[in-house]
């Protein structure tokens, strides 16, 4: 019921978003786009060179190099057939921006007869900085949602 509401409040505050956070929300959406087909330069270029991620399974924070050193090397064998994101929250501040959002997506992995699909959901949230008239990806944060039966 809350996270219903959260998602409501979301996509109803997005019709009343400044220019500046339809620009943050348009690089998040592209890069999911650029995640899906595999474009991993489209991807590097919204990161930020001095970024730092970090996801609930993983130990420590990795850099820029280290996220796009694992995505080429996972993606012949991880595909994303679907994905949402939703925003829950987007503040800018001159250039500096904090996006809140929910995930959900279908990943599989894999190869040949081993092929697994799996639904994941959580939260996101990512800071941006404003380089000239470019929005760059600093530093992001995710937690997956784990399913009651796990």
């Amino acid at each position: 019921m809350v996270v219903a509401f959260m998602l409501t409040a979301g996509i109803t505050s997005a019709q009343e978003w400044t220019k500046e956070q339809t620009e943050v929300w348009k690089v998040v959406q592209d890069t999911w786009k650029g995640w899906k087909s595999g474009d991993a330069t489209a991807v590097a270029a919204s990161f930020h060179e001095k970024y730092q991620g970090w996801s609930d399974d993983s130990p420590i924070p990795i850099g820029k190099q280290s996220m796009m050193d694992w995505y080429n090397s996972m993606k012949d064998v991880i595909s994303v057939s679907y994905y949402s994101v939703e925003p829950a929250r987007i503040t800018v501040l001159k250039s500096a921006a904090v996006v809140d959002y929910f995930y959900s997506m279908n990943v599989s992995w894999g190869t040949g007869d081993e092929k697994e699909s799996e639904e994941v959901k959580g939260k996101i949230v990512e800071f941006y900085v404003r380089e000239g008239d470019k929005w760059l990806l600093l530093g992001d944060m995710m937690v997956h949602e784990e399913d009651e039966d796990d």
